[in-house]
């Protein structure tokens, strides 16, 4: 066991969460309620809603009291519900953010779209 003591520090993370940053854009000719809630390994964090107007796009900021571990984030507007799964923040050994786009009319497919933006650097 000598032999593998200091081998442990690169299979753990030392880098925590900062903030969630999520872009609400609604590009709908009314005004519709966002609904977000972060999940941690802990449960969810709680939902937030934030009202957007017609063609507006508005900035929120999740910012954890304590470090914790994110799993997921989940959104809702109007009768579409989705997910997006965190994957790959868990070896990381410096603080880092998270950022995602909720569209209510995604300029492709002109349905919502919730994805994570492979960006996370503060």
């Amino acid at each position: 066991l000598s032999g593998l003591s200091g081998c442990i520090a690169p299979f753990t993370s030392s880098g925590s969460l900062r903030e969630v940053n999520v872009e609400l854009r609604n590009t709908d000719d009314g005004a519709w309620t966002f609904h977000l809630a972060l999940e941690t390994e802990a449960g969810m964090l709680g939902w937030d809603s934030h009202r957007v107007e017609a063609g507006v796009n508005e900035l929120v900021t999740i910012a954890p009291d304590e470090d914790i571990s994110p799993v997921a984030l989940h959104g809702i507007v109007k009768d579409f519900a989705g997910s997006v799964d965190i994957l790959g923040v868990d070896n990381l050994d410096e603080n880092y953010c998270l950022q995602f786009h909720f569209w209510y009319s995604h300029p492709s497919d002109e349905r919502p779209q919730l994805a994570q933006v492979a960006d996370i650097e503060c």
